[in-house]
């Protein structure tokens, strides 16, 4: 068995139902506020090897939403903040997709219309992948 084949079998035979209810929990009290990773380790004393699954696994169950804030961890880094979100409601998808950035795209050509100040349109355009643009200017 390679390390690869290793990781996976680990992988599928941990248990992380009690550590997600753990993080769940921790990250729907947190509220609007939300909370990291390293912020669920120091105040819930898990090991990273265990609130990180938990929360990759409840953000692809689709209970938590992973924002574009970011906080310092207690290493000096920056750790991306969650929030809590209901499954199968508006905000519970956890990857952003193409009809997703299409709308912000929209919404900001709308208020910079009405407002006259066009950055916020300048940067969802930016955010727009290479080829969608191309397409759209044609």
């Amino acid at each position: 068995m390679i390390y690869r084949d290793t990781s996976r079998a680990a992988y599928s035979t941990a248990t992380t139902t009690s550590n997600e209810i753990r993080v769940l929990a921790f990250v729907k009290s947190a509220g609007s506020h939300g909370a990291t990773c390293d912020e669920a380790i120091c105040i819930l004393g898990l090991a990273h090897q265990s609130a990180s699954p938990a929360f990759t696994m409840l953000e692809r169950k689709g209970w938590l939403r992973r924002t574009d804030r970011r906080r310092d961890t207690s290493t000096g880094a920056q750790a991306a903040v969650y929030i809590y979100t209901e499954p199968g409601t508006l905000f519970s998808s956890p990857k952003v997709g193409k009809v997703d950035t299409l709308r912000a795209l929209i919404w900001a050509a709308l208020a910079a219309r009405h407002s006259g100040d066009w950055t916020a349109f300048n940067e969802a355009w930016g955010a727009l992948p290479q080829a969608e643009r191309a397409r759209i200017q044609r």
